[in-house]
């Protein structure tokens, strides 16, 4: 059954996502509300650390983003009032937590509509300066990638900074898979307004969150021998992946929308090169060159993760 009572966020405008009185109102409500959060987490939360941030002040708060967890554990976390910014349309339409996330507050995006990607910042623009939090996943979609510790980041928390004045606050949760624990590492405030390149700007948060997130690692990640892993690891790597998105009820396809990850001109232009090169035929002239860069566009196919949801997500 559809979530009837707040599907209709999905096109709801910069005046009435919200009102005024619903905004204070969370603000009252938000310690008993953190309580029950808490508890809802499932498994051990451990706060590792957390600064001393300044009382009723509002924040702009940045997760790292790769298991499913990690939204309740930062607004179990988080000490004020934060409306989510949320972007999962079919977990919006079909998942009754969703109400909850109502209860706390929360934004819709739709991640492939950048009109609706501009209004969200209008949005939060207005939670902020009517002295509430938000609380943003950067990154897009789940952090799937094997190897970066934090990928590249959309604009919204420097835009938001600059629109706003006020600063950021870094957060790297960490769950092994399997585990149950849920350890949170709250960085203090960064003021992003010193920047006056985005670019710049957007590096030096990654820089932080990819820190955090590595301390997190030799903290607490479980130590793996090379001899332990399986005959494919990057496909084990995958298919648990595939298990921490299935944890959710999927009613539908939704792969394109949920992997949704920043590129920038760089990434496009590669991407645009990568894809020319599957028309390409291997001749006497051009194998010394060709072939080694073929073999590896099919290794990376091979290994397409989006590929690998589209045909095993309802299986």
């Amino acid at each position: 059954m559809k979530n009837y009572g707040i599907i209709g966020f999905k096109d709801a405008n910069v005046d009435n996502f919200t009102s005024d009185t619903g905004i204070k109102l969370r603000r009252v409500i938000h310690p008993v509300l953190r309580r029950v959060l808490r508890l809802a987490v499932k498994g051990d939360l451990i706060i590792d650390r957390y600064p001393t941030l300044e009382k009723d002040k509002p924040y702009i708060f940045v997760s790292l983003h790769n298991f499913l967890e990690d939204t309740i554990a930062n607004l179990a976390t988080i000490d004020r009032s934060t409306y989510l910014l949320f972007g999962t349309t079919n977990q919006l339409e079909l998942n009754k937590e969703m109400y909850a996330a109502w209860l706390n507050g929360f934004i819709y995006v739709d991640r492939e509509n950048v009109e609706n990607r501009r209004d969200a910042i209008k949005k939060m623009e207005r939670v902020l300066t009517s002295g509430s939090s938000v609380l943003i996943f950067p990154e897009g979609g789940f952090n799937n990638t094997e190897n970066l510790l934090c990928q590249k980041l959309f604009a919204s928390p420097f835009i938001l900074s600059h629109l706003t004045g006020i600063e950021v606050v870094p957060i790297a949760p960490f769950y092994q898979f399997g585990s149950d624990k849920i350890y949170m590492n709250v960085g203090d405030p960064i003021d992003l307004c010193k920047f006056d390149d985005k670019k710049e700007a957007l590096m030096y948060l990654r820089d932080t969150l990819a820190s955090m997130a590595y301390e997190n690692y030799l903290k607490h990640a479980k130590r793996v021998l090379r001899s332990e892993l399986g005959d494919d690891p990057r496909l084990d790597y995958m298919e648990e992946r595939r298990c921490e998105y299935l944890k959710s009820k999927w009613s539908r396809d939704v792969w394109d929308e949920e992997l949704t990850r920043y590129l920038d001109s760089e990434d496009k232009e590669m991407e645009s090169v990568l894809s020319s090169m599957d028309d390409i035929k291997i001749t006497k002239h051009n194998a010394y060159i060709m072939k080694p860069i073929i073999e590896r566009r099919s290794e990376d196919k091979k290994y397409d993760f989006k590929k690998y949801m589209h045909e095993n997500w309802n299986k």
